[in-house]
C-alpha cells in the first residue's frame, strides 16, 4: 500500500514539474501586440505596440489596411503606425520572423489585433422655429437676438504720395503697390521718408529721418484706416560703399572698402588685419602660401582680392585650378623675363588671360610657360600643355647659355695665342737683324 501510494505521488510531481517547465517556457519567450485604439474612422491611422521578452525581428502586415513598415526590429517593445481601410474592420498580423527570448529561447508564432472601422454619424439640420405659425405656444424662455450694428467707420488704408529725400524709388509710386526698392551709395547717411495718407481720417507711421548703413535696409510706412484695418508699404534701400581713400596699382587707383561682407575668401585664408600704407584694414594671410588679401574696389567699381606685399598692393588675386590642385599668378620678376629659348607674351590658360612666355621653337607651340606660386608656397616656372590641360615645372635650359660661354673662353684663348705667337716671331727677328747689323760695323 505504501509503495502505491509513494509512486502516486512521485507521478503527480513529475507532472507538476513538466507543466511548470512549460509555463515558465512559454512566458519566458513570448510577445502580445496591442492596438492604441479600438474603432477608428475610414482611413484614419492607430499605432500597434510590440512588445517582446527578448529582441528580435518582426514582420508586420495589415489586411484592409496599410502599415508604415513591414519589418521591424524589437528590443523589448517597438511601435508601427496604421492607417486603416474605407469600412469594415483593419487586422494587423505580427511573426516572429528571428528572435530570441532573454532565456535564449526562440521566439515564435503569429500574433494579431484587429480595430473597427466606424462610419461617421451624419448631422442632422436644425428645425427651424415654429414660433411665428398659428397654433404654436410661445416659449416663456425666447431670447431675441440684437441685430449687428453696422460698422461706417472708413477702411480707407492707401497712400496718397509716397516720396524719399535721396534716390528714387523703383517702381514708381503706385497707392496699389506696396514694395520699393532705391539704391544710394555710402555718401548718404540719412534718408527721409515722407507719406500721406489718401483718406484724413488714416494715420500715417515709419515716416522721418532713417540712419542708413553700407549693405541693405528696409523701411515700412504702415498706413491705419478708421477702422483699424492696416497697410504696410515697404521701403528697401541698398547702399553701396564708395571708397574714400585709395591706393595705386600700375596707375590705377584701387578703393579701400571697410564692408567686407561680400568678399568671397578662399580656403585656407584666416582673418587678420593688416596696414595698407597708413590704413590699418581687414584683410586674410594664407601662412602656408605665405599670401595676405584686402578686398579692394578698382575704377570701374569691380571689387576684388589683391594680393599685398610690403603694405603695398602687389597685383589682383586670381586661382588657377589644374590636376586637382590650386596654383596662383604671380607678377614675373625682373631677373626672369628674359628666358633662354622663349619669348614673353601673354598666354591664355582656361579663362585666365597671363603674362607669361611661349616657345620660339614652332614645333612646340602647343605648350607656354608661366611664373606661379603653388599650394606649399613654392615659386616657380612651369609649363602648360594647351592640349592635355596638364601642367608640370619647367626647368631653363642653360645648353646655349654653356656653349656661349666655352666659345667665348676659347676664342679669348686663341687670340691670346696668336697674339704671344706674334710677338715672339717679332722679337727674335729684331734680334736676328741686330746682331748681323753689329758684327757688320765690326767687319
Amino acid at each position: 500500500m505504501k509503495n502505491k501510494l509513494l509512486k502516486i505521488f512521485l507521478s503527480v510531481y513529475l507532472l507538476i514539474g513538466i507543466i511548470g517547465v512549460h509555463l515558465v517556457d512559454s512566458s519566458a519567450a513570448s510577445f502580445s501586440v496591442k492596438a492604441s485604439r479600438s474603432s477608428v474612422s475610414p482611413g484614419g491611422s492607430f499605432t500597434v505596440t510590440i512588445s517582446a521578452s527578448g529582441a528580435g525581428q518582426f514582420s508586420v502586415s495589415a489586411s484592409n489596411g496599410t502599415v508604415s513598415s513591414s519589418s521591424v526590429w524589437v528590443d523589448g517593445s517597438a511601435t508601427v503606425s496604421v492607417k486603416a481601410g474605407k469600412s469594415g474592420k483593419t487586422t494587423v498580423s505580427v511573426t516572429a520572423v528571428d528572435a530570441t527570448g532573454n532565456d535564449e529561447t526562440p521566439i515564435t508564432g503569429t500574433k494579431s489585433v484587429s480595430v473597427s472601422i466606424t462610419q461617421p454619424k451624419p448631422t442632422t439640420p436644425s428645425k427651424p422655429s415654429n414660433s411665428g405659425s398659428s397654433g404654436s405656444k410661445p416659449s416663456g424662455n425666447t431670447s431675441t437676438s440684437k441685430p449687428q450694428e453696422q460698422d461706417n467707420r472708413s477702411k480707407d488704408n492707401n497712400l496718397a504720395s509716397l516720396s524719399i529725400s535721396n534716390g528714387e524709388l523703383s517702381p514708381a509710386f503706385a497707392a496699389d503697390k506696396t514694395d520699393y526698392k532705391v539704391s544710394l551709395t555710402s555718401e548718404t547717411a540719412e534718408l527721409t521718408i515722407n507719406a500721406k495718407a489718401k483718406d484724413t481720417k488714416a494715420t500715417v507711421s515709419g515716416t522721418g529721418k532713417h540712419a542708413l548703413k553700407i549693405g541693405s535696409q528696409t523701411f515700412a510706412v504702415t498706413v491705419t484706416a478708421e477702422n483699424g484695418a492696416k497697410k504696410v508699404y515697404s521701403i528697401t534701400v541698398d547702399v553701396v560703399e564708395k571708397p574714400t581713400q585709395f591706393v595705386d596699382l600700375d596707375g590705377e587707383k584701387l578703393g579701400i572698402l571697410k564692408d567686407v561682407s561680400k568678399a568671397e575668401i578662399p580656403s585656407g585664408y584666416k582673418s587678420t588685419t593688416t596696414k595698407l600704407g597708413e590704413t590699418e584694414i581687414e584683410a586674410w594671410s594664407h601662412e602656408k602660401m605665405g599670401l595676405t588679401l584686402a578686398y579692394l574696389m578698382d575704377e570701374k567699381e569691380n571689387k576684388n582680392l589683391y594680393i599685398l606685399n610690403d603694405g603695398k598692393v602687389a597685383q589682383k588675386y586670381e586661382e588657377l585650378p589644374l590636376n586637382g590642385k590650386t596654383y596662383v599668378p604671380l607678377t614675373i620678376p625682373n631677373d626672369l623675363k628674359t628666358q633662354q629659348n622663349l619669348t614673353q607674351k601673354e598666354v591664355q590658360i582656361g579663362e585666365l588671360t597671363l603674362k607669361g612666355w611661349i616657345y620660339i621653337d614652332k614645333n612646340h607651340s602647343d605648350f607656354v610657360v608661366v611664373y606661379l606660386l603653388n599650394e606649399d608656397g613654392t615659386k616657380g616656372l612651369y609649363s602648360y600643355d594647351n592640349v592635355e590641360g596638364t601642367i608640370q615645372r619647367y626647368i631653363p635650359s642653360e645648353e646655349k647659355e654653356s656653349f656661349n660661354y666655352f666659345m667665348i673662353t676659347t676664342g679669348v684663348f686663341a687670340l691670346t695665342t696668336i697674339g704671344a705667337c706674334l710677338l715672339h716671331f717679332n722679337f727674335r727677328r729684331k734680334s736676328v737683324a741686330a746682331i748681323k747689323e753689329y758684327y757688320e760695323k765690326k767687319g
